[in-house]
């Protein structure tokens, strides 16, 4: 993987278009339905957290940040109070907005760092 980091900068490049469309998604769930402000912020928050430990596998920096990667939204889905289907599209919404930002984070001030 480390010979080949391209696999995760196509997500990258992908990374404005994702966070727009989850963003959308987030404002019509919460004008349709009820907002839940905390389940929101975990799920921004575990979105970028959970970029942060991909890249860092993406980046050739070992296996063990590949699963605990994969493993961020299994523990979000667990210990975040989902009582309503809001709730539910609160988190997933919020969890792709963390981890798109966190993408387009990357992309703007470490990727241009490396090429100027």
């Amino acid at each position: 993987m480390s010979q080949q980091p391209h696999v995760g900068l196509s997500l990258v490049n992908k990374a404005p278009i994702g966070m727009l469309i989850t963003f959308l998604i987030s404002v019509l769930v919460n004008v349709f339905l009820t907002l839940n402000l905390i389940t929101l912020a975990y799920a921004v928050f575990g979105g970028i957290l959970c970029a942060a430990i991909l890249l860092a596998y993406w980046l050739g920096k070992g296996g063990i940040f590949f699963i605990i990667g994969l493993s961020m939204p299994l523990l979000l889905v667990l210990f975040t109070p989902l009582a309503t289907l809001a709730g539910l599209l609160n988190l997933l919404s919020g969890f792709f907005f963390g981890f798109f930002a966190m993408l387009l984070i990357y992309k703007y001030f470490i990727l241009n760092k490396k090429v100027a």
